[in-house]
Formats: C-alpha cells, sequence, structure tokens
C-alpha cells in the first residue's frame, strides 16, 4: 500500500482507484503463486502413460501459467516512474 500512496502523490489528479490496480496486482500474484505450488505437485503425479497427452497439456498451461505469473510479477515490481498501469492491468 505504501507503492499506492507514492504512486497517487507522484500524480496531481490521481485518486486512490487509479492506484489500487496494484493491490489486485498483488493478490492476484499471491493467487497464482499458490496455485502454482500445487500443480508442481500434482504434476509429480500424473505418472500414467495412458494419460501422457493429458499431462504434455498440463504441463503446457503451467508453463504459461509460470510465464504470466513472472511477467505481472515483474511489471508490479517496476520503479513507480516507469509503471504502465495498462500493462499491469492486461
Amino acid at each position: 500500500e505504501s507503492r499506492m500512496v507514492l504512486l497517487q502523490e507522484s500524480s496531481e489528479n490521481a485518486r486512490w482507484s487509479d492506484v489500487e490496480f496494484l493491490k489486485t496486482a498483488n493478490e492476484q500474484l499471491i493467487e497464482c503463486r499458490r496455485v502454482l505450488k500445487y500443480t508442481y505437485t500434482f504434476a509429480y503425479y500424473l505418472t500414467d502413460e495412458s494419460k501422457k497427452m493429458q499431462k504434455e497439456q498440463f504441463e503446457y498451461h503451467q508453463e504459461m501459467l509460470e510465464r504470466f505469473t513472472e511477467n505481472l510479477s515483474e511489471l508490479s515490481e517496476k520503479p513507480l516512474a516507469e509503471m504502465d498501469r495498462t500493462g499491469v492491468v492486461n
């Protein structure tokens, strides 16, 4: 929340709702990392050869979630002067 206050103060006409996207982004990061934590365990036990295609598809989706999570993390940790709300929200 301290970054939210700093971002709000750095803009002339910024309202609290204009910087609330940072809180939402952090909540989303926590949720994504929580989901990823459990997917690693789930993937470990996907050993049935008859479900090889399912495992490959699962691992593909897991990799995509990892990428999006890291991307959101990088965007939300940028210095306030470089932060672009559109990039973080989308």
